[in-house]
């Protein structure tokens, strides 16, 4: 999850991929990507491999070229001293849409679990459709909210990123809440 700093980082609060700009001393763009790997959460991975091109647009409306690399790590992203960014979490790409996200992050992501070739163009947004369920004949549903407020004994308070298309309180950071 990147960094919430509007009008200094890009696409501030959204999950993304590790990544970042390539720098004079970069001699290749997987270069560029292993450094970024190492500088933002330690990492120096075996293989990495050119997956694609994503196209995403910058503040200024300009579409920016980012290119790709796909690698394979199995350890635990809570270990790992993070530089930039607010956390690192496992998801399964079916998850993706719970997520506060680029539309082309989840795309790429998607495809690449598929085993299926990046676009190499922009995308437009994914359209989902909430299933409503029928109450069985007879019942008249009663909805009760829970909030659950968990806190360790250093004082910290567990919270969730609420999905921005979510009823209550979308893209921001909440108690756990059911219904």
């Amino acid at each position: 999850m990147r960094d919430y700093f509007p009008g200094r980082i890009w696409e501030p609060g959204m999950w993304s991929l590790l990544g970042g700009g390539r720098e004079p001393q970069d001699a290749t763009l997987e270069h560029t990507a292993r450094r970024e790997l190492a500088e933002e959460a330690g990492l120096d991975l075996a293989d990495l491999t050119p997956f694609g091109t994503e196209y995403a647009t910058d503040d200024t409306r300009a579409t920016v070229p980012i290119a790709i690399y796909a690698g394979r790590w199995n350890g635990d992203p809570t270990e790992l001293h993070l530089t930039e960014g607010v956390m690192l979490a496992w998801f399964s790409p079916d998850d993706l849409h719970r997520l506060r996200i680029a539309d082309t992050t989840s795309d790429l992501v998607r495809r690449h679990a598929a085993g299926l070739p990046v676009h190499t163009a922009p995308q437009s947004g994914l359209v989902r459709q909430q299933e409503h369920r029928a109450s069985p004949h007879g019942t008249v549903p009663n909805i009760i909210g829970v909030h659950l407020y968990l806190e360790r004994p250093d004082g910290t308070v567990l919270l969730g990123l609420r999905h921005p298309d979510s009823a209550f309180a979308p893209s921001t950071w909440h108690l756990l809440a059911v219904h």
